[in-house]
Parts: C-alpha cells; structure tokens; sequence
C-alpha cells in the first residue's frame, strides 16, 4: 500500500513538472551570431516571463598577424667583429642569418557559453541584463615564426652549438681529428657569445635570450582562464510580422580572470658578466661540463622591458584583463 502511495505522489509530481515546463518552456528559438568571439549558433528557451536561458558555441576562424623578433649576439663586441662571424657562419653553413625573424600570430579560440538574460522592464521586451559565462580551452592564440625564418633560426642553433664546443674548448666540427673550423676563431665564438632574440630582462637585471627548438622553431601561446563569466545588455526585436525570425544585439565583457599569460619556451637567463656561459656549467664533483636546460617564461610576468614590436604587443594585452564582446544574433523560432 505504502509503494502504490509513493507511486502516486511520483506520478503527480511528474504531471506538475510536465504542466510547468509547458507553462515555461513553451518555445524554443534557435540562432546564429557573429561577434567579436567570432562565429557560432545557440538555442534560447524562455523561463516565464522575464528570464530566457541561451546556451551554445563560439568559434574563431583562424587568420594571421605578422610581427618580428630581433636576432642578435649576446657579447659586447663591435660591428666589424659580428660582420665577419656572420660571414664566416654563411660560408660554412650556407645560410644567411637576417636580422629579425617574423612570427605569425593567430587566435585559436573555441567557447560554450550559457548565457541568462533577465527582462527588468514590465511589459518591455526589447532590452535585457545578461549574466553567465564562456568556457573553454586555456590556450586562446599562438604564435611561430613564417617558413622564410628557418634558414636563419637553423644557422643560429648551429652557431650557438660551436659556440658551446668553444665555451668548452672542445673541437668545432672536427674531422679525422682537426677542425674544419680555425682555432683563432675559437677566442671569437667566446667573447661574442650566445645568438638569440633578446625578450626583455629579469628582475636581477639579466637577459631573458630565446633560441629556436630542436626544428627551428620559435613559438609562443597566449593563455587565459577555462572560465571566463561574462556580462552585458542586450537589445531584442522581431523581423518578421508573426515574430519568428528575430534580431538580438549584445554589448558586454568577458572576464580572462586577469591578464592574459604569453608563455614562450628555450628561454635562457643571460647575464652581465661576458665570462658568464649561459648553456653550461662546470660540475665540480663530477669533473665535467653540465649543459643548462633552457625554460619557459611568462612574458607578461617574468621579465621587463621587451623590445620592438613584441614589447608594445605584451604591454597592450597587459591592459585588458577583459574582452569586449559585440555580438549579433539573427534567430528563427523552431517550436
């Protein structure tokens, strides 16, 4: 007797949802945007009279900035010096090292959102509050360098390779035990230094220098929080005289959870003193050279003072601990 009661309430219960939800969920719309998040489709529901749920997905489509990074040597040296190692490191490797390497910069940004738009004005639905948030993978753009930079990011690993041989007084691509490299120019590899794109300093004072990878890439990602919350107002119309099809702008911000974070990998600490060899070091218990593993660095926290183009591009996303986001929705009413 006492599981047919239960059954019973169950089975009221269940009809009072069914007659809610149809009181409430009575139509559903659906619709696409375009906005400053990009591209992207959702579906709203109204929740009676004065709240509507959104929920959907935004995307990026992927297109490129250019921008540079400058290569240099990292000793104190004077012009006519670096001229001749240039040349020398042309005519052993037969690459050209240029004097900066252009990066190209693109977004990759994919986002749910779920959005609640309230109506506060009675009897007006033309404007709307909106509260929820955008979710997402961290990473929101990247960056590598134009295929054009690889002849010059290859001669600068192979020249900060012999630089390290001479650092340690080893051969330079010796052969049937000479070298193909003259020993005068060992002396040279030494007092010029390490080759990398210079990215600003540390807090002690010392260079943060980055070096291609192991493919002759340079590369960099631009992270944020997963999820970003979201506000803004809204403007909604019809398009059509039986209100089917409509129209919804959107004005707001959406929170990163503080500034951005611009990651950038093989990064070496490089300071002052030129007797200093950033990529080794001497371990005295063992006798022998130990190489120092490059590190990964924020450039919007771990160092000051980044030149060029990459140094006004850091400074101008320090400033936005939000996005502004401007959307259009054109929708249709399904049921």
């Amino acid at each position: 007797m006492l599981k047919v009661k239960r059954l019973l309430v169950l089975l009221g219960l269940s009809v009072t949802l069914c007659v809610s939800a149809q009181d409430y969920f009575n139509h559903m719309d659906f619709g696409v945007n375009v906005s400053s998040t990009g591209i992207g489709a959702d579906i709203a529901m109204p929740v009676g009279n004065y709240v509507r749920l959104r929920t959907g997905f935004t995307y990026m489509p992927k297109f490129t900035v250019k921008s540079d990074f400058d290569v240099k040597f990292m000793g104190k040296v004077s012009d006519e010096k670096l001229q001749k190692m240039k040349d020398m490191m042309e005519n052993f490797t037969g690459q050209v090292m240029q004097e900066n390497v252009d990066m190209l910069m693109s977004p990759k940004c994919t986002n749910f959102k779920f959005l609640v738009d309230v109506f506060p004005i009675p009897g007006n639905k033309h404007w709307s509050v909106t509260a929820g948030f955008y979710a997402g993978p961290s990473r929101i753009g990247e960056a590598e360098n134009d295929e054009s930079a690889i002849p010059t990011l290859s001669a600068v690993n192979m020249y900060n390779a012999m630089y390290l041989k001479a650092y340690k007084g080893d051969n330079i691509a010796p052969i049937e035990g000479a070298s193909i490299i003259p020993p005068q120019y060992y002396d040279k590899f030494v007092e010029i230094g390490m080759m990398g794109m210079p990215l600003g300093k540390f807090s002690d004072g010392s260079k943060a220098v980055m070096i291609p990878n192991k493919n002759y890439m340079a590369k960099a990602t631009m992270e944020v929080s997963k999820f970003r919350p979201y506000v803004g107002l809204g403007y909604n119309t019809t398009l059509s005289r039986d209100g089917k099809w409509k129209l919804t702008v959107d004005a707001g911000a959406l929170f990163w959870g503080g500034n951005p974070h611009i990651y950038v990998d093989n990064v070496y600490k490089v300071s002052s003193d030129p007797d200093d060899c950033p990529m080794t070091t001497w371990n005295n218990e063992e006798g022998s050279w130990e190489d120092i593993q490059p590190t990964r660095i924020d450039l919007t926290r771990d160092v000051s003072e980044i030149p060029g183009k990459v140094g006004d591009m850091v400074n101008t996303v320090k400033k936005f601990k939000c996005w502004p986001v401007v959307s259009v929705t054109f929708s249709h009413k399904l049921f």
